[in-house]
């Protein structure tokens, strides 16, 4: 805090309150709205390497994830598809609605277990 005699002038006293309202205003944080000429885009922040919603599930764009972070889109590759789980792997819907999750023993032996209607 300051030190010393405030002027007794009427215009210092209006100064130092509004000074004291912005102060603390300030304390409680800025809002987003008071905030002027903002940009509106990745580059006007200076993000150059940004996608744009436009390249969701596009080709050579990026997959849209879902609540799950699990993709909303199918995928297709030419390499390996990799689950580094022996508890949680490749699940597949049957026509019935009942997800099914295969497992692998150390002898290669594959084993489909049917885990509800609920996807896991």
């Amino acid at each position: 805090m300051p030190t010393g005699v405030v002027p007794g002038s009427q215009y210092w006293n209006d100064w130092i309150e509004k000074l004291r309202t912005i102060i603390n205003s300030l304390t409680t944080g800025i809002k987003w709205s008071l905030i002027q000429n903002t940009p509106t885009t990745l580059s006007g922040y200076g993000i150059t390497d940004g996608q744009n919603i436009s390249q969701k599930n596009a080709a050579n764009g990026y997959a849209g994830l879902d609540a799950h972070s699990r993709t909303t889109a199918g995928v297709q590759t030419t390499d390996y598809i990799v689950a580094d789980s022996s508890t949680k792997g490749f699940t597949m819907k049957s026509p019935n609605g009942h997800y099914w999750v295969g497992t692998i023993s150390n002898t290669g032996v594959v084993t489909w277990t049917d885990v509800g209607t609920t996807s896991p």
